[in-house]
């Protein structure tokens, strides 16, 4: 039997359900390294060109020596795989679908297969010594009875031999189909993302030109309910074909006793046609029907594991459910006083393009996941969106700020195209569903003096999924400390407070001589990287 188990492994250490009917959104994260180092903070902390990801409003909080910066390029990435499904993917492929498959494999002379083979032999040897009893061969009654005993031990051995594989069977298909269940549906997510920006910051008029391209992906794999009677029913079919035979053993050892001790003819025949009526169902055993992706087959054919059992359609499937949103965006801000207190108000308009993707694979799929595969299932959008932000300086010495900031005001809802399901032999079409993008609202403090700033922020509102994993409401602590405007070293953390188990701890260092910066920043679990990892990096130049 081939479960594909390659496949398996690596669309789901990709990017990996039946459908996707419900709306679902994209979390408050830009992806900048100095933002990403302090725990994806920055409403009230971002500086200069880091300022449209965060708080537009903020480009009018620099200080009056600021001229302008640049950011080229921003570079980011983060996987997420809090339920660790790529490691139990690779252990289900590396280790329980082998030993399932070597179950039934028909090279391999010490398996399953291959006692049901010796045990077929041996009833068939059975069965001429039954017929022989009748003939007039030289054989004394008690040398008949002595090869029926041997041509009946043999048959014993390989019986229980075959029910010590079938032993086997039970055990592996019950921890194939617990192994399964456990990652149906866990999901696993990323995003990366790349941009750019030129910011002028001022106190009267502010303004910056954004560039930024993200991709959201969120996939899970589905352990179907057929796929899962498929595995379980062989267990069950060769359950069957042992229950059959279990008294044909001790039958042919009375059978044995009467022949030695001389009894009728008529009464060995009889006895002879009963045993060999058993024996007749036993070789020709036929399994029930089973249901799979290509309708009914049987585990059992004749006496014998049959060709559709060997190699089953399988529709348990991987699916891939991806967005990727280019913006273009000017952002504009400029400081009012309003009840005698200094505000910073910004916006920021932006032009974007939504492309979204939906792809699904059965697992049991011959062919590789084709880049061209993916592509064919892009459905492409425009839209146009608003950020605005506003922020506050506190304290005797201006070193508090307060910012609020609300992203893509303009809520709009993206159609995922209908996906073929790749290695369907029924050409079935799953329907899409819905992907939105809808307004994010978030608040943040921070305190800062010449050589360090200290940040806070919480998402005011609970943002929905790209597709399966949780939704995000992070709250997120940052500091960075600045030695004399050259080096900066960086931390921070981050929890969603709609998940359990989903903290992050970041780390980053800054190179800023003469103005031109270089910075990098890594995050990840602190329980198990591999439940959630990240790195970005980049360039800018601050005049």
């Amino acid at each position: 039997m081939t479960i594909k188990p390659s496949l398996l492994a690596t669309a789901v250490a990709a990017i990996s359900a039946l459908s996707v009917h419900t709306a679902m959104a994209t979390p408050f994260l830009p992806m900048d390294a100095r933002g990403l180092a302090m725990g994806d903070t920055g409403v009230a902390s971002a500086k200069l060109a880091h300022a449209p990801a965060f708080n537009p409003s903020l480009l009018s909080q620099a200080r009056n020596e600021d001229d302008f910066a640049i950011i080229f390029p921003s570079v980011g990435v983060v996987v997420a795989d809090e339920e660790e499904l790529i490691d139990s993917a690779n252990d289900i492929s590396d280790i329980t679908v082998p030993k399932f498959e070597d179950l039934f494999d028909d090279a391999s002379s010490n398996n399953f297969n291959s006692a049901v083979n010796n045990v077929q032999a041996s009833s068939t040897a059975l069965v001429n010594e039954l017929n022989s009893l009748g003939n007039s061969d030289g054989r004394t009654n008690a040398q008949k009875a002595d090869d029926l005993r041997t041509a009946n031990q043999n048959f014993a051995d390989d019986l229980d031999e075959v029910n010590s594989k079938l032993s086997e069977v039970n055990s592996v298909t019950k921890e194939l189909t617990d192994s399964l269940n456990s990652i149906s549906g866990d999901p696993i997510r990323g995003r990366a993302g790349v941009g750019m920006a030129v910011a002028m910051p001022s106190k009267k008029f502010a303004a910056a030109l954004s560039v930024n391209a993200d991709v959201h992906f969120s996939g899970r794999t589905i352990f179907t309910g057929t796929d899962q009677n498929l595995i379980t029913a062989y267990g069950v079919a060769a359950q069957g074909y042992v229950d059959i035979a279990q008294a044909i053993p001790t039958d042919i050892n009375t059978l044995a006793d009467d022949v030695e001790a001389g009894a009728s003819p008529t009464d060995i025949q009889t006895a002879a046609t009963s045993i060999q009526d058993s024996l007749d169902e036993f070789q020709n055993y036929t399994s029930d029907d089973v249901e799979t992706a290509d309708g009914s087959i049987k585990i059992f054919n004749g006496g014998d594991i049959s060709n559709e059992a060997e190699n089953p359609n399988l529709d348990s499937r991987v699916e891939i459910v991806a967005v990727g949103i280019a913006d273009v965006g000017l952002s504009f801000s400029r400081e009012f006083t309003i009840a005698d207190r200094k505000v910073a108000i910004g916006v920021t308009p932006k032009l974007q393009t939504i492309e979204t993707y939906h792809y699904i694979t059965e697992m049991d799929n011959e062919d590789d996941i084709e880049t061209s595969d993916i592509e064919d299932s892009r459905a492409t959008y425009s839209h146009i969106n608003l950020d605005i932000g506003a922020s506050m300086r506190l304290g005797e010495h201006n070193q508090w700020m307060v910012g609020v900031v609300a992203k893509n005001l303009i809520s709009k809802d993206f159609d995922l195209s209908d996906a073929p399901v790749r290695g369907s032999s029924n050409n079935l079409v799953v329907e899409g569903g819905t992907v939105s993008l809808k307004p994010q609202f978030r608040a943040g403090v921070s305190y800062s003096n010449n050589w360090v700033t200290v940040a806070g922020d919480l998402d005011l509102v609970e943002n929905d999924p790209i597709a399966y994993e949780q939704a995000t409401q992070y709250a997120a602590i940052g500091a960075e400390f600045d030695l004399y405007e050259t080096f900066q070293v960086r931390a921070g953390y981050r929890t969603n407070l709609s998940a359990s188990n989903s903290e992050v701890v970041s780390l980053g260092l800054g190179l800023s001589p003469f103005g031109v910066h270089f910075d990098i920043a890594a995050l990840a679990n602190p329980s198990d990287y591999k439940k959630e990892v990240g790195v970005a990096l980049e360039t800018g130049f601050y005049f």
